[in-house]
């Protein structure tokens, strides 16, 4: 009811009396509108979040099924593409295990893995660089993005125009970076929140330290048990990994074929042919320290060394030097001297070689032929 001012007036329950201008109620009633539209907003971003939310929370079930990185990855990007409705999703890869153990054959240009969704790699100094030090995301303008993806582009891509850079880092191991792109110029603003992006670079990086963990658990198990050294089929897949490598980066690759006859020598102290063998793996390893090459056991008293970068004349100076230390550091227990004689076949990888093994034979020809000529 109004009075005689014309406002609106009410009686409380307890008999008081309070009364509102017309302006004022209107003012009431816009405020009221207002509050409902700012519950409604967020009410909706609210239901956004949530749904955020489980589709990160999918990927992380993704991350943490399987020890395989790179089967993961292209299943990742594709997943994250989709999941969010982005244009890009690129994964630069900085490590040097993840290359060598995961992605061997990528090509220098990168690998595409569906349309819009790229796997590359990126120099360690050129990716920090990007976030100073820092471990957020880095939102790009358009014409640093274009720098970015040029190298992936392809006709019939959309460029993308708004996008960021998440690193992927873990215990201060740095593996490389993220990017999500958007043909949408708003898509990724710089006042937006990055939180739950970082939490998915982390989980990233996280699954990428425990492949590789895996990857070097695995490496111990496939150790001769006598050496030490690479067993017969880890020396193998080896060989095949560097011989790949090789290719694609244009490098020279060798490989020793390694004999010893010692059996004569040692056949009244049987006992003794293990830490034999043992003995000649660590002057083996004193020569070639690890980085340097690869030395597996392929035989009874067989090894293989693999000298990456390496071309024939070196690899040829690296068995004249083994030859000469084996044979100047005869095996001694007690009162036994054990004379080693060493024989070590050398090859390097031609064009002719399709595989790994080509490059083994042409080593075990190249031994055969010494000991034909020193019988």
């Amino acid at each position: 009811m109004t009075d005689e001012t014309g406002k609106f007036s009410r009686t409380t329950m307890d008999g008081s009396v309070y009364s509102v201008s017309p302006s004022r109620l209107l003012e009431l009633h816009h405020e009221n509108l207002r509050l409902k539209q700012r519950l409604e907003e967020v009410r909706r971003t609210a239901a956004a979040n949530e749904k955020i939310w489980r589709q990160f929370l999918e990927i992380e079930r993704i991350l943490f099924r399987t020890r395989e990185f790179s089967g993961l990855a292209r299943h990742l990007l594709q997943e994250i593409k989709e999941r969010f409705g982005i244009d890009w999703t690129v994964l630069f890869l900085s490590h040097p295990d993840l290359g060598e153990r995961f992605f061997p054959d990528l090509a220098e240009g990168g690998e595409e893995v569906s349309k819009g969704t790229w796997i590359a790699s990126m120099a360690p100094q050129e990716a920090m660089k990007r976030f100073n030090g820092s471990p957020r995301p880095v939102f790009l303008p358009p014409a640093e993005i274009d720098v970015l993806t040029g190298v992936l582009a392809r006709r019939g891509q959309d460029p993308a125009r708004s996008g960021l850079l998440l690193p992927l880092t873990v215990h201060d191991l740095f593996f490389g970076c993220l990017f999500l792109g958007s043909s949408d110029p708003d898509h990724y603003r710089p006042k937006d929140g990055t939180e739950l992006l970082e939490q998915l670079g982390i989980k990233i990086a996280l699954c990428m330290d425990n492949c590789l963990a895996y990857e070097r658990v695995k490496d111990l198990s496939d150790r001769d048990r006598v050496t030490g050294l690479l067993n017969f089929f880890q020396i193998h897949t080896v060989l095949e990994r560097e011989l790949r490598r090789a290719r694609r980066m244009g490098k020279p690759l060798s490989v020793l074929a390694v004999n010893l006859d010692f059996v004569d020598e040692g056949s009244g102290h049987v006992d003794l042919v293990g830490p034999v063998l043992r003995h000649v793996s660590g002057l083996l390893m004193e020569t070639l320290p690890e980085g340097d090459g690869f030395i597996g056991r392929t035989g009874s008293a067989e090894f293989v060394v693999i000298l990456p970068y390496a071309a024939l004349e070196e690899a040829r100076r690296v068995a004249e030097k083994l030859s000469e230390l084996i044979r100047k550091s005869p095996f001694r227990h007690d009162n036994a001297v054990i004379l080693i004689r060493v024989r070590i076949g050398a090859a390097s990888l031609r064009d002719h070689m399709s595989c790994a093994q080509d490059v083994l034979d042409a080593a075990q020809t190249d031994l055969c032929g010494l000991k034909a000529g020193q019988i």
